[in-house]
């Protein structure tokens, strides 16, 4: 079942569109084509603002649609056909994160189509970006899909098209908490990858790195508390990494503490960041998260963020004349 509403904000009219299906209660906001809650039986598994104003504006981009590249572009420049683009710093001193200042999270998405169907409900929506907008080339149109069926599985589905070659890396920016409160310390985790990406302190990527005899092997199901505290004294004090997965699709697994509840990740991209919320938040989150640090994790599914400045990364270049098609499937399931 799906309910539309339509709201007054500081950044305008805005739709709130809600999927009642299954044991799942799933809002979306057309602002950043954004998740706003996910509710599995009556209770809110996400981590973000409550008030929506503070949503919308918030800094940590919870739950928003980024692109058009996800991640941190490295300055000062990129080329494309031996055609050089800026990368102007944004967030960092020498890197671009999440498609810069007037990214996706802050664009209004047409919502373009909102069907129940037998067994699904469809909530489509679209962007068209302005050749040159983030100095980005060509003009590039998005549609993300939003499926939940009614198995308990959300399906988060882009499409795009390009009249340039251009970058395009599209993930989604969702915080889980499997707990409801508190920190996700005691949060269990598996991820089908043997691989990550090294960052030096200031989170610049440098290189690709063996997960083997390191705090970043989670090829097998475990507790994520040994380490997290292995990495909370280093620069950057916690997972904001990339997994690289082995196989396609590639899979991740997060039970929450007590192993009552469990989220399974799928998704045809080749790689997956996760963030541990490291640090504390600079929006207000309800009391019952602190002041954010640890707050919840982030699965952001994308190409390897900066791979156009390494050879033996995927360059998340999109031609003209193709089409862009990728997916992150969360599937919810109670043990």
């Amino acid at each position: 079942m799906i309910k539309i509403k339509h709201i007054k904000t500081t950044v305008g009219d805005v739709q709130e569109i809600r999927i009642k299906r299954g044991e799942l209660d799933v809002t979306l906001i057309n602002y950043g084509a954004a998740i706003y809650s996910v509710k599995m039986n009556g209770k809110e598994l996400t981590v973000r603002p409550d008030a929506l104003d503070d949503f919308l504006h918030a800094k940590f981009y919870y739950g928003k649609t980024i692109g058009r590249t996800g991640g941190r572009l490295i300055a000062p420049s990129y080329s494309i056909n031996g055609i050089s683009y800026p990368v102007k710093p944004y967030r960092g001193e020498t890197t671009k994160l999440h498609g810069g200042p007037t990214g996706f999270s802050f664009r209004h998405f047409d919502v373009v189509k909102t069907v129940d169907e037998k067994n699904q409900s469809v909530v489509s929506m679209k962007y068209v970006s302005a050749d040159g907008e983030e100095d980005y080339p060509g003009e590039l149109t998005l549609w993300v899909h939003y499926i939940i069926t009614d198995n308990n599985r959300l399906r988060i589905a882009y499409e795009a098209t390009t009249t340039q070659d251009t970058l395009c890396s599209i993930t989604n920016h969702i915080y889980l908490n499997l707990d409801g409160e508190g920190t996700i310390n005691e949060h269990h985790m598996k991820v089908a990858a043997s691989q990550y990406v090294a960052l030096d302190e200031n989170l610049v990527p440098y290189g690709k790195a063996t997960v083997e005899k390191t705090p970043y092997d989670l090829r097998r199901m475990g507790s994520i508390t040994g380490k997290l505290k292995a990495l909370s004294e280093t620069p950057i004090g916690g997972f904001d990494h990339t997994w690289l997965f082995d196989q396609n699709p590639g899979r991740a697994i997060i039970k929450n503490s007590d192993r009552t509840l469990q989220v399974e990740l799928k998704t045809n991209y080749p790689a997956v960041v996760i963030f541990a919320h490291n640090v504390p938040s600079l929006d207000t989150l309800p009391a019952r998260f602190g002041n954010g640090v640890r707050s919840a994790l982030t699965l952001e599914c994308e190409y390897e963020p900066g791979g156009i400045h390494f050879p033996d990364m995927n360059s998340a270049i999109l031609k003209k004349g193709e089409k862009y098609q990728h997916y992150m499937e969360l599937t919810f399931s109670t043990l």
